[in-house]
């Protein structure tokens, strides 16, 4: 189908597309009062909606039209209404740009969005590692004190017991003092790897007296590691060498 351009003389602005030329037509409070809602729409223009074989055409130049939607898209505006004809029938080209003021809305409230998490993220960092908060300075047995800051000392364990009576392992996970590292403890079942406990980060000069299993054990002995995970004292995320150590569990009512 080829429309023809049809001038009325209320035409009050000019759209160029995409090649410059210009076209007058008639912006959206005037084409309300002018048609009383009563217009026929043909096409629209000047987006990239679904492509047909019709052109606007006005002797010298043509348009190519696309099929009318009800409604412009999220991010478009209507520019004005170029009036027409099809040889029988008057209508109108509607022509619909860039709503570049939705666009930028949009923008700033992305920004918004992104600047209140990033401030929210940078209020609840963690600035410095999980220390266990059941840790307590302690005073160390003789001998577990690290005189060599190029070297870890490490505690060594061969028996824990615990009570059912109150699920409580009454043995200190001691991080000596003088290393230069963090201890975290990890105690699992040596025969199927089941961990039983994770400790937080303990200081040096520092222990957890004692501490609870994930879950309550039938008495008996049970072959557990208990592994020491080393993290760098000048930064918590670079781990050191640590140690893993072959123990028993005993259980008592």
């Amino acid at each position: 189908m080829q429309y023809r351009y049809e001038e009325q003389g209320n035409e009050n602005r000019v759209w160029k597309d995409r090649r410059k030329h210009s076209w007058k037509c008639i912006d959206q409070k005037a084409f309300i009062e002018h048609t009383k809602g009563k217009a026929v729409i043909c096409a629209d223009a000047g987006t990239k909606g679904k492509k047909t074989e019709d052109v606007l055409t006005d002797g010298e130049h043509t348009l190519p039209l696309s099929v009318t939607r009800q409604k412009p898209g999220a991010f478009q505006k209507i520019v004005g209404y170029i009036p027409c004809t099809d040889g029988e029938e008057s209508g109108y080209v509607r022509v619909l740009g860039v709503a570049a003021g939705k666009i930028i809305a949009l923008l700033i409230v992305l920004a918004v969005l992104v600047a209140g998490g990033v401030l929210f993220w940078m209020m609840n960092r963690q600035e410095g590692p999980d220390l266990d908060r059941a840790a307590i300075a302690y005073e160390m047995p003789e001998g577990l004190v690290n005189t060599d800051p190029e070297s870890i000392t490490m505690p060594g364990y061969s028996l824990l017991t615990m009570s059912n009576s109150d699920g409580t392992v009454h043995v200190p996970l001691l991080n000596p003092e003088g290393n230069t590292c963090y201890f975290v403890y990890t105690i699992s079942l040596a025969d199927s790897g089941e961990i039983l406990y994770e400790s937080g980060y303990i200081e040096p000069g520092s222990a957890v007296p004692e501490f609870e299993l994930n879950r309550t054990l039938d008495p008996g002995t049970y072959d557990i590691k208990v592994d020491v995970a080393a993290w760098a004292i000048e930064d918590y995320t670079e781990p050191l060498n640590g140690g893993s150590i072959e123990a028993e569990l005993q259980v008592e009512e």
